[in-house]
């Protein structure tokens, strides 16, 4: 198959992952890929690092036809099969370049969001099952919805292939996040966390991964809470994430809304012990007391809680961490992604 790939990300996140991810197992796999994006610095470096081949569009708005006409002539260019799009932008353009030039468009929907960014599409596909919930709620027809959890590369992701940490021997936790800096990723609650488990225990340290909007305003919350010196801002981190991910032992996603992150299965893969949230599609995989914990939207005393109680048993951040990956090994896997990926796209291209 030929495929394109439409992404016009402004941040890096989950879904700018995904295609690179994605992308590359496809080639390997033997199709077609070639990417359109737009003019992000940070992603057009992943492409090249990656050598994936990419077209740039300057879209402004989502009906930027100028950009839609680009589209079109790349589709015919590349004599593409198949159009698969991700965010809104992508979405509404990538299917309207499909419609004119008669080819399918598959949207990935990778949060909890409104149904219109998908109206134009042919077929989506959901990263959860509550992000298949969310659309079906909004009365998105059912036949069009298919559930493919996100997975991740399991060798990449491997912490064999790193120096193991002494963890029951460890003096200082090491507990982090992995996010966007935006609102819905609950950094703030994290942060409040911090608070409270430095109230409890001084041996512990928090490192945050991730770049966005609200890096000014969670920086000035460390100072109001007088945790700053406990607290790291990493900055963005691609290549390094696994080794980044081997120097942490708890890891936390306490979201307000989302759709499966990738660095959480990216940490469970890592032998990670974490905490979730009960937002979106991240219950669908962590399971409570086995392989991670669950706490309750927006609970920072849970977090507290669930941290406390791992650091004062450390045999329980081992076995955490070792059930997890057993979990992404068995249930979240890029080649499982990947292959579920193509069979539905092959299922589409035979219906046409």
């Amino acid at each position: 198959m030929r495929i394109l790939e439409i992404i016009t990300p402004t941040n890096i996140g989950g879904a700018e992952n995904y295609v690179v991810n994605l992308s590359k197992k496809l080639i390997e796999k033997g199709h077609e890929v070639h990417v359109i994006t737009g003019n992000n610095e940070e992603f057009k470096e992943m492409l090249i690092n990656n050598e994936l081949p990419y077209d740039v569009i300057n879209a402004k708005f989502k009906f930027d036809f100028f950009s839609i006409f680009k589209i079109t002539k790349l589709i015919k260019k590349y004599k593409i099969d198949i159009i698969h799009t991700h965010l809104s932008k992508a979405n509404f353009m990538g299917a309207a370049a499909g419609s004119i030039t008669n080819v399918k468009s598959v949207a990935t929907a990778h949060g909890i969001n409104k149904k219109r960014q998908y109206n134009l599409s042919n077929e989506i596909i959901c990263v959860s099952k509550a992000v298949y919930l969310n659309l079906k709620s909004q009365h998105f027809p059912e036949e069009k919805l298919h559930v493919i959890h996100n997975g991740v590369d399991a060798d990449k992701f491997n912490p064999d292939n790193y120096k193991k940490k002494d963890i029951i021997n460890e003096e200082i936790i090491n507990i982090g996040m992995v996010s966007r800096l935006s609102g819905e990723k609950g950094v703030n609650i994290f942060l409040d966390s911090a608070d409270l488990i430095l109230q409890e225990t001084k041996n512990v340290k928090f490192f945050i991964a991730g770049t966005g909007k609200l890096k000014d305003v969670l920086m000035e919350q460390t100072l109001k809470l007088n945790i700053d010196n406990y607290v790291y801002f990493i900055g963005f981190i691609d290549k390094n994430l696994a080794v980044f991910l081997n120097e942490l032992d708890i890891l936390v996603f306490p979201s307000l809304k989302e759709g499966l992150p990738l660095s959480l299965i990216e940490a469970m893969s890592m032998e990670k012990a974490v905490i979730v949230s009960k937002a979106g599609g991240m219950p669908e995989v962590v399971e409570n007391g086995n392989n991670g914990y669950i706490v309750n939207i927006g609970d920072m005393a849970a977090i507290k809680d669930r941290v406390l109680e791992l650091i004062k048993d450390k045999k329980l951040i081992v076995k955490c961490g070792i059930e997890a990956r057993k979990t992404v090994l068995e249930k979240f896997n890029l080649d499982l992604m990947t292959d579920n990926t193509i069979k539905l796209f092959k299922e589409i291209l035979e219906r046409k």
